[in-house]
């Protein structure tokens, strides 16, 4: 017997090197690949049912201010931050 279609029942966001992402909607699966030195934080609110997922490159924002405000998902002080908010943007 083949295995069942999953087809429309869920969507795959990838989250590149330095990305992240956030969603309510419950068919969409958060995935990263490539983590090796890098660091996967994902966060859930089970009351609002929203996740998020951030894939982070370097600890301190502070060696380029410059790449940090355009790209805060790069570094852990900005990007923690910045996934918070825009989980807390899907209540």
């Amino acid at each position: 017997m083949p295995a069942p279609s999953l087809t429309g029942f869920n969507q795959k966001v990838i989250v590149g090197i330095a990305e992240m992402a956030a969603s309510n909607n419950q068919n969409v699966t958060l995935t990263t690949y490539s983590l090796g030195s890098c660091l996967g934080i994902a966060i859930y609110d089970p009351v609002v049912k929203a996740g998020g997922l951030l894939h982070i490159m370097l600890p301190d924002s502070t060696i380029d201010s410059v790449k940090a405000a355009k790209q805060p998902s790069m570094f852990v002080d900005t990007g923690v931050p910045a996934l918070f908010r825009s989980a807390y943007q899907l209540r």
